[in-house]
């Protein structure tokens, strides 16, 4: 066995250590990549609910002032029912808004959970290749001293 066929066995392991050392890279950017991705997605539900909240109390307060001109239009006193019927319409307004921006909000967090869950895979993918190259590049030395330490029988 020559050196050929020494650095016949030993360079394709070798070349296989480089590209799982590659390859962890390039998983652990786009584990990175996919985080940021997430933070941003929620980022924006979260600016999305903060602005249907605002948009929304805004029409809650239109439609309590029409409530509120239409029980004056009726001649009846702001006291007893109608009172208590515009007490409801702004709880029921308000806990609507409440449910809507909550809503919201858990899907944010959702959405920052599922890209933290996937940038932990993807760095896991990116350790078990860095652990695929070192055990290529292992395989590969060893292979190399294993053929020149039988040169070096030989030639004894």
């Amino acid at each position: 066995m020559g050196f050929t066929t020494i650095a016949a066995t030993a360079i394709p392991q070798l070349f296989q250590a480089a590209a799982s050392v590659q390859q962890s890279r390039a998983l652990k950017k786009t584990a990175s990549a996919q985080q940021q991705l997430a933070n941003q997605q929620a980022a924006a539900i979260e600016n999305t609910a903060a602005e249907n909240q605002r948009r929304a109390a805004r029409n809650a307060e239109a439609r309590l002032s029409s409530a509120r001109a239409d029980a004056s239009a009726s001649n009846l006193v702001a006291e007893g029912s109608v009172a208590v019927r515009e007490r409801d319409l702004a709880t029921r307004l308000q806990d609507e808004i409440t449910a809507n921006a909550n809503a919201a909000l858990g899907q944010a967090v959702d959405v920052r959970r599922q890209g933290e869950l996937n940038a932990w895979q993807t760095r896991q993918q990116a350790r078990q290749s860095l652990v695929q190259g070192i055990g290529s590049a292992v395989g590969g030395v060893g292979s190399l001293f294993s053929g020149i330490s039988s040169q070096l029988s030989k030639k004894s």
